[in-house]
């Protein structure tokens, strides 16, 4: 179980063919690694274990866990638990074939690949590439960027922008203060409050903005209802329009805004479900 003395926040790289993956950040001034197998019966799982590599120099620390499944023929390949215990604020940089990433406390800069899922309390700018499995985060302090293949992505808070494109999951967003972009194929869309504007496609799908207060909204669907909330003093401009479904607009109509108003400029559009916009 190597130990660092690490005063400060450090920079993580991770690579990691098959396991889990387990980083806890908070108030402390040395670093803690534990390379495990799995299975501690399984020769394949001890034998990757023992020849990962725990390195450290210059703030940086570097695991490396070997791609040996090839080894054994076929079937999953041996897997590893990777545990880390670090100084709040720091910086993960993890790529991984089949590994479920599970990140505790309050970590800086971090950029995630792997083929399963990904939890997170709360990180600086982040990019995300997820094959497969549940993408969940409570807070990011800057922007996002969430590319996945097949899962729910799921994001509590965002300070920055927000990039989300999702082949089959629903995507929800609780609070942005930057732009949106969220693209998914099959699946619902979710942004209970927007700061800025606001771009939600997906082909099969409910579109859902519950509190807009300013900038654009672009809400596209093939078959799926759409609901947008516009925060009480902004005005809004509507272009909304659904083939085989029912418009609602329960605003108010009124004169130009004044120049205090916000204003937010909304385009909605299904072929197949209703359209309402409210007050927020």
């Amino acid at each position: 179980m190597p130990v660092f003395e690490t005063p400060e926040p450090i920079s993580v790289q991770i690579e990691l063919p098959i396991g889990d993956a387990w980083i806890a950040a908070s108030d402390r001034t040395d670093t803690v690694v534990t390379v495990r197998p799995r299975d501690p019966s399984s020769k394949a799982d001890v034998s990757a274990a023992e020849q990962s590599t725990v390195e450290f120099a210059a703030g940086r620390l570097v695991i490396r866990v070997p791609k040996t499944w090839r080894r054994y023929g076929f079937g999953p390949g041996p897997s590893v638990d990777v545990q880390i215990e670090v100084p709040t604020g720091s910086r993960v940089y993890a790529e991984a074939a089949w590994a479920a990433f599970r990140c505790e406390g309050r970590l800086g800069e971090c950029r995630i690949k792997t083929g399963s899922g990904i939890r997170l309390d709360e990180t600086g700018p982040l990019e995300i590439d997820s094959s497969h499995g549940e993408v969940a985060v409570e807070h990011v302090l800057g922007s996002a960027r969430v590319k996945a293949s097949s899962g729910k992505v799921r994001i509590g808070a965002v300070d920055g922008t927000a990039e989300i494109k999702n082949s089959s999951g629903d995507c929800w967003i609780g609070r942005s203060g930057g732009d949106v972009r969220i693209n998914t194929a099959y699946g619902d869309i979710t942004v209970d409050a927007s700061q800025a504007s606001v771009t939600a496609r997906t082909a099969y799908g409910n579109l859902r903005l519950g509190e807009v207060t300013r900038g654009a909204v672009d809400a596209q669907t093939s078959f799926g209802a759409i609901e947008v909330g516009i925060r009480r003093g902004t005005a809004a401009w509507l272009d909304v329009s659904s083939k085989h479904g029912r418009v609602h607009n329960a605003l108010e109509s009124t004169d130009s805004p004044a120049q205090t108003d916000e204003t937010v400029e909304v385009r909605a559009n299904t072929s197949y479900g209703d359209i309402m916009i409210r007050r927020a």
